[in-house]
């Protein structure tokens, strides 16, 4: 394909349109590439998701990069961050959201970028994405950021294709290396996936670049980041539900949020300087137009009328011959309130019954920043514990903790369902968030977990070999055993525990698992003396049992 002056320009100087056509081609292929890179996932489990992750972020980024008004590089690198940030899945999502806020505040300040700019942006992404962890590992996506980083350095003096050309070939040798810099990758003989998302975000910009069209079988960026309104609490069933998007100049969040709150209840207020959301329930939203106008230029403005949908509710619910919610008060009380991930409706049953604002997790349990942030605003007490039950999902959690500069919100990281139940039902709600820390961390370090599905691929763990269908078991998110049927995998994994006494035990079955496995596996744990066993159905995705052990 010929490349026309337009493209040649590009080359030498990247603009905001440009840098805005880039991004959406690199988010069109790595969707494209979502699938391939689940792959990569170390374990062979079925809900591998980096690549949906990287691809539900970058999305996100680029459809807010693609509504910047301002065309200067410096304003479209902003709002692609934020869109990266509050659409940001999973900890890949996250981590490439820190490495887009660091690309960002490099190049705030210009209009155009050139080669030397743009080299200089990617070393500050790769730093902010290590400066963002407690714990940096190597072998993953921050030393193919960082190698990237390097080649752009290496040839900063040429031009942009240049620049991306260098960055993406370095890029790639450090993917094919992160299995000597990570064991646990050589031994499952894969590449890191999160570095492998960041190196195809680099081939999609390359692409674009050259002119080139994308292989055979891309598709269009369908996925956006959720800017639907917060979902409606039953104690806030009046007035209206008001949204509106703002753009202006030197927003302070914090005191856009205290006006709002005076204007209502589930007040959410994000966003930085230039572009911010809000979302109030309100019997006022006129008062809500009045003070976005005088902050600044109204982009999007989304008003329900929540008496409507309350009354067509109660009405559903008198049919079924069940009475409709109560309306409590909005005001928010002393104490602790919970925010839970959970997939699968019985299990969501349980967090609701602990009295858990449960955030939906779906299929990938990876909801977005944006979606716990959500879930925080809505819970009426004046402190709120997190448990993300899952460790893909702590990162997210942590970062829309920080969104909630109004209030103590604090994060426990809970690996699992099964660890995340326990510490719900050791949480006193009329308590402080210290005290309800430690009991809850201490119950959650009580239970082991087993999680029990069926292998996606092949693999090898030490001297555990796993066969693509087989069913496979992870105790405490490591490879444990895996046999033809669940139930020698649950005796294989009852055999490592070396006669650890148990008193509880409960089967949470899945979508998948079925009544008389189930049975099975409860004699199984049954015939351990002293154990007592429940079965609850927890609907979850992908792993027929989870199975919480105390």
């Amino acid at each position: 394909m010929s490349k026309g002056p337009e493209t040649a320009v590009r080359l030498r100087h990247l603009s905001g349109p440009a840098f805005k056509a880039a991004l959406a081609t690199a988010a069109t292929w790595l969707q494209q590439r979502a699938d391939a890179i689940n792959a990569l996932n170390v374990f062979p489990v079925p809900d591998g998701d980096t690549g949906l992750n990287m691809s539900l972020t970058l999305a996100s980024a680029a459809e807010q990069a693609g509504s910047a008004t301002d065309d200067s590089i410096g304003q479209v690198a902003s709002a692609m961050a934020r869109g990266a940030l509050l659409g940001s899945r999973g900890n890949s999502g996250v981590i490439l959201a820190k490495l887009l806020g660091g690309f960002a505040r490099a190049v705030a300040e210009r209009d155009i970028l050139d080669a030397e700019g743009l080299a200089r942006a990617l070393r500050a992404g790769a730093d902010a994405a290590y400066e963002a962890l407690a714990n940096p590992v190597e072998g993953t996506i921050l030393t193919v950021a960082r190698a990237a980083a390097d080649g752009a350095e290496a040839v900063a003096s040429r031009d942009v294709l240049s620049v991306v050309e260098a960055a993406h070939r370095s890029a790639q040798i450090a993917v094919a290396e992160t299995p000597e810099l990570l064991p646990v990758l050589k031994e499952a003989s894969v590449v890191d996936a999160g570095g492998e998302g960041y190196r195809v975000l680099l081939e999609g910009i390359l692409f674009h670049l050259r002119g080139e069209p994308l292989p055979e079988g891309s598709r269009d960026v369908s996925v956006w980041a959720d800017l639907t309104a917060v979902h409606q609490d039953a104690d806030d069933s009046f007035g209206y539900c008001t949204e509106v998007l703002v753009q202006g100049h030197g927003f302070d969040s914090e005191v856009i949020r205290a006006r709002v709150s005076e204007l209502g209840t589930s007040v959410l207020v994000v966003g930085e300087s230039e572009l911010v959301k809000m979302h109030v329930h309100t019997p006022r939203p006129g008062a809500v137009l009045d003070l976005a106008t005088e902050l600044g230029e109204l982009v999007k403005v989304k008003v329900d009328n929540m008496q409507l949908q309350h009354r067509e509710f109660a009405a559903r619910a008198a049919t079924a011959g069940t009475a409709a919610p109560p309306v409590r008060s909005s005001a928010r009380e002393a104490g602790t309130g919970l925010v839970a991930v959970a997939s699968g409706s019985g299990l969501q049953r349980v967090f609701e019954s602990l009295g858990a604002e449960v955030v939906d997790g779906k299929a990938t349990m990876n909801p977005s920043v944006q979606d716990i942030a959500r879930a925080i605003e809505t819970v009426h007490r004046t402190e709120v514990l997190i448990l993300p039950n899952n460790k893909n999902v702590v990162l997210g959690a942590e970062e829309a903790a920080r969104l909630a500069a109004d209030r103590v919100v604090r994060v426990l990281p809970t690996m699992n369902v099964a660890q995340g139940i326990a510490a719900a039902l050791a949480v006193s709600p009329e308590a402080g968030m210290e005290p309800n820390l430690t009991s809850s961390r201490e119950a959650a370090a009580k239970i082991h977990c087993l999680e029990m599905t069926h292998a996606a691929r092949s693999a090898k763990f030490g001297a555990l070999h796993v066969a693509k269908g087989q069913c496979f078991g992870l105790l405490d998110d490591k490879p444990a055993a895996a046999a033809d049927t669940f139930q020698p995998v649950l005796q294989q994994v009852l055999g490592k525990l070396h006669g650890r006494p148990l008193e509880f035990a409960t089967i949470y079955i899945g979508a998948d698992g079925r009544e008389d496995i189930a049975e099975d596996l409860r004699r199984i744990l049954e015939g351990r003396a002293g154990v007592e066993v429940e079965l609850v159905p927890g609907g979850q995705p992908h792993y027929p049992y989870i199975i919480s052990l105390e």
